[in-house]
């Protein structure tokens, strides 16, 4: 596990909630048609990008450590944190509401907990 990437992941999904929080108090949907929401939009790909590389190296790291780990459930966080993001925005983009916008702030904070818990996985915390 990569300490900069891990770090990245708890600040960044926080940035990411607090930005869909003032959009759900402007009443304003993630429309891609807007130029700040499609600033958002490339925020949060940039995200799950890093999600993708901390798989990869999660992944990596559990094949070649020899300290314990519970492999099967680090390995379903990983997958887990993988699909999250990209089913909310999904969600969102599908959602003209506020309660479309409220599911990115579920699934951000959601992501950054489970980095946590992803974490204490690897440290033997299981």
């Amino acid at each position: 596990m990569l300490t900069p990437i891990t770090v990245a992941l708890y600040v960044l999904p926080l940035v990411a909630a607090g930005w869909a929080t003032v959009k759900i108090v402007r009443d304003k949907p993630l429309l891609l048609a807007h130029r700040s929401d499609r600033v958002f939009f490339r925020f949060l790909v940039g995200i799950e990008l890093l999600v993708i590389v901390q798989a990869v190296v999660g992944f990596v790291s559990l094949a070649v450590t020899d300290h314990q780990v519970h492999a099967v459930t680090f390995g379903a966080y990983l997958i887990g944190l993988a699909l999250l993001l990209p089913l909310g925005v999904w969600w969102s983009l599908g959602d003209r509401s506020r309660g479309g916008t409220a599911v990115l702030v579920v699934v951000t904070l959601t992501l950054a907990v489970m980095v946590l818990r992803l974490t204490q996985i690897w440290n033997g915390h299981a």
